[in-house]
C-alpha cells in the first residue's frame, strides 16, 4: 500500500478547480481573513444555485477536485478554506473555537452575496457539525444543507486529546510517524484516503491547530443535533473509517427532518457522484426550508 499512497500524495498536489477559480481573502469581523476559492458557470450552464463547501479539519483542496470540476458544469461552487489552514491571517487573541467558525461561514456567504434560497451548503465531518451548528444559531437557512458525516465530536488518536494542553508544538515533528500510522491504518479505506490525510497532516500549521484543537477536542455534540429544525441531505459511507456511519446512523435518529443517504464510501462522498446525488435532490428540497 505503501507505493500506492505515494503515487496518491502525488497526485494531490495539483488541483484543477484552483486553476479555473479566483481566489478571494475575505475580511471576518474579528480581524481575521480567510480565503475562499470560488468560480461561476458561463450564464447558459449556471443553474442558479451556489454550492458552497465547508470540509474537514485541515483538508486540502485536491481532495475534493473530482467534485468541484463536476459540480463547477453548472453551480457557483465556492471552497471555504476555514480558519484553521495556513491559508488565513488570525490575530494572536482570535478565537478558533465551532461557533467561530460558523460565524465565518455566515460572513463569507454574506460578502460574496449569496441568498439562502439559492444556496446550497455542504458540510463535511467537522465541517458538518460545524454548519449544523450554524443553522441552530440561526446564522443561515440554506435552501439545501447536504451533511457529510457529522460527528458529535472530533476524531483524534487514542489518548491525543488529553495530551494536547501539555505538548509544546515542537513536538509535532516527533509526533508524525504516529499519527501517520494512525491515519493508514486505522482510519482509511484505501491508499487514496490515505494520501489525502497524509498531505493534511504535511501542511499543518501546528500553532492554529493546537489552539483550535483545546476549543474542540474535548466537546460533544449529542445536544447540538435535535435542536436543528432545517431539512437536511444527511451523507453516509458505510466503509469510512475515519467518518463511522453508525454515528451518522445514530444523527440521523436525532435530528427531526433528514433524507438520509449513503454513498457507499469516501471516495464516492468526494467523487462526481455526489455532485450528482445534489443535482437529484433539489427538485425535492423545493418548499421545504425556503
Amino acid at each position: 500500500m505503501k507505493q500506492e499512497i505515494q503515487e496518491e500524495m502525488e497526485r494531490f498536489r495539483v488541483s484543477e478547480f484552483e486553476k479555473i477559480a479566483e481566489s478571494i481573502q475575505i475580511p471576518m469581523s474579528d480581524g481575521a481573513t480567510i480565503r475562499v476559492f470560488k468560480f461561476t458557470p458561463s450564464k447558459k450552464d449556471f443553474n442558479g444555485y451556489s454550492l458552497v463547501l465547508s470540509v474537514g479539519w485541515g483538508t486540502v483542496v485536491p481532495a475534493w477536485d473530482a467534485l468541484l470540476m463536476d459540480a463547477a458544469k453548472d453551480f457557483e461552487v465556492v471552497y471555504v478554506e476555514s480558519r484553521e489552514k495556513g491559508s488565513s491571517d488570525v490575530p494572536k487573541t482570535a478565537d478558533l473555537g465551532l461557533e467561530r467558525m460558523a460565524k465565518d461561514l455566515h460572513e463569507a456567504i454574506k460578502f460574496l452575496k449569496i441568498e439562502d434560497n439559492k444556496l446550497i451548503l455542504l458540510g463535511s465531518c467537522i465541517g458538518a457539525t460545524m454548519v449544523i451548528l450554524g443553522m441552530h444559531k440561526n446564522m443561515y437557512n440554506p435552501f439545501m444543507p447536504v451533511l457529510i458525516a457529522p460527528p458529535a465530536r472530533f476524531e483524534l488518536p487514542p489518548g491525543l486529546r488529553y495530551l494536547i494542553p501539555f505538548s509544546p508544538t515542537f513536538l509535532w515533528k516527533p509526533a508524525q510517524p504516529v499519527l501517520r500510522w494512525w491515519v493508514i491504518k486505522s482510519k482509511s479505506e484505501d491508499a487514496r484516503q490515505a494520501a489525502k490525510y497524509l498531505r493534511t497532516l504535511e501542511e499543518a500549521d501546528v500553532k492554529k491547530w493546537k489552539k483550535q484543537g483545546l476549543r474542540l477536542a474535548y466537546k460533544r455534540y449529542w445536544w447540538l443535533f435535535p435542536l436543528v429544525k432545517n431539512h437536511v441531505l444527511l451523507i453516509a459511507a458505510e466503509t469510512d473509517k475515519m467518518h463511522d456511519a453508525k454515528v451518522t446512523k445514530k444523527v440521523e435518529g436525532l435530528m427531526e427532518n433528514t433524507t438520509y443517504v449513503n454513498m457507499g464510501s469516501n471516495k464516492n462522498t468526494h467523487a462526481p457522484l455526489m455532485s450528482e446525488k445534489i443535482r437529484e435532490f433539489i427538485p425535492q428540497f423545493v418548499g421545504k426550508n425556503h
